[in-house]
């Protein structure tokens, strides 16, 4: 599980690095990336990839993906931690859009960490 944490939270510095220097996003907080690295890359997604070898790929996509939507939902209605400049993501536009699309990027986020987790630590 610790692996999967790790890679997750790799996987989380390579996103917001990449972010940054794309403009793609932008925090409120400067302590926001951080702890979307640590908790939310690294705990709850590492922690779901850490299951992908007991429940499969798909159904682990399926717990990222909604985990990963009520997390965008939440910060676009609630929580404002990040913004996104003129409401787009690269060529995605709309809310909508660029919710369902980062939803789904996070669903991946799980299934990249237990590939990587496997054919490094062959487990």
């Amino acid at each position: 599980m610790l692996r999967c944490m790790l890679i997750g939270m790799a996987i989380g510095v390579a996103t917001e690095v990449s972010a940054r220097q794309l403009s793609l996003w932008v925090y409120r907080q400067p302590v926001t990336p951080v702890v979307n690295v640590i908790v939310v890359f690294g705990l709850v997604m590492g922690g779901v990839a850490s299951a992908v070898p007991a429940v499969g790929f798909f159904p682990a996509f399926v717990i990222a993906f909604v985990i990963g939507l009520a997390y965008e939902i939440a910060n676009l209605t609630v929580f404002d931690w990040w913004y996104l400049p003129g409401e787009r993501l690269a060529f995605i536009r709309g809310h909508f859009a660029i919710v369902t699309v980062v939803a789904a990027l996070w669903g991946a986020v799980p299934l990249v960490a237990a590939g990587v987790n496997a054919a490094v630590f062959h487990s």
